[in-house]
């Protein structure tokens, strides 16, 4: 089969995780992947499946253009659309795109796949990319009001014992999209493991701060990190802040860090 997968013209800094996963799930069945970033021609290419992705709500426009562009050139080609915005709104999708299949969630079956890069450089915008993004787990223990990751990721899990086995050999950093890393009741196995991986460690998501202890702090100064991102949702997690950025700087974090 011919597998189109389409990244939305919206705005993010990082690469579409989710189609780099299907690309590796899809390359393993000997399926032909071409990867996208907005509506373009395709004269040499014609999908049997149309896979579309989709970031936050409010970046809904540039996937309703993707969805018309690609179904108007290839109406015979099957779509199906997911991701955050798939999730949260899925009859809206829908009832705009009734011949469109919605995923709503994770997709299971690619979620045990190392992200295809090698594909990247199929779209000028990621080519050249050098960072490792991986989940080391799921779900959150918080059951935050305003959040979805518990509707969309359920509770908390580990799904990624050895971060190395998902770095990829020629990048420079390790990006964590883990939603609560300090969470985790195995973090002193992972945080070796980043240790070990020599690279620099970007825990994009943010740390929660409530879970910060002396022995934590400890562990996160053997990692090459460039600035910690801490989780700040509320006034009532002030002094929890106050205190972790106290921890760490006893640690040997610099204040500015």
């Amino acid at each position: 089969m011919n597998i189109l997968l389409v990244e939305p013209a919206y705005y993010t800094r990082y690469p579409p995780l989710g189609l780099m996963k299907l690309a590796s799930r899809h390359k393993v069945w000997n399926h032909k992947v071409r990867l996208v970033r907005g509506t373009v021609p395709l004269d040499d290419f014609i999908p049997d499946r149309i896979d579309i992705t989709s970031l936050f709500t409010y970046a809904w426009r540039p996937v309703h253009d993707a969805i018309k562009h690609y179904h108007s050139l290839f109406p015979n080609a099957k779509i199906s659309v997911g991701g955050i915005y798939a999730s949260v709104m899925p009859e809206r999708l829908r009832e705009a795109f009734p011949y469109v299949d919605v995923h709503v969630g994770l997709n299971d079956e690619a979620e045990r796949y190392m992200p295809d890069y090698d594909i990247l450089d199929q779209v000028d915008k990621w080519k050249g990319w050098d960072g490792s993004i991986m989940f080391t787990s799921r779900g959150c223990v918080n059951k935050c009001p305003f959040c979805l990751v518990p509707i969309l990721e359920g509770g908390m899990r580990s799904v990624l014992d050895d971060p190395l086995s998902h770095m990829h050999p020629h990048h420079k950093r390790i990006i964590l999209w883990d939603n609560n890393f300090l969470a985790l009741k195995d973090w002193k196995d992972r945080v070796d493991s980043l240790r070990r991986s020599g690279m620099t460690i970007d825990f994009n998501q943010g740390l929660d701060a409530r879970l910060m202890t002396a022995e934590k702090a400890e562990a996160l100064t053997s990692l090459k990190i460039d600035s910690i991102k801490m989780a700040y949702d509320g006034k009532h997690e002030k002094k929890a802040v106050h205190r972790a950025v106290e921890l760490l700087e006893d640690a040997g974090f610099s204040r500015r860090k």
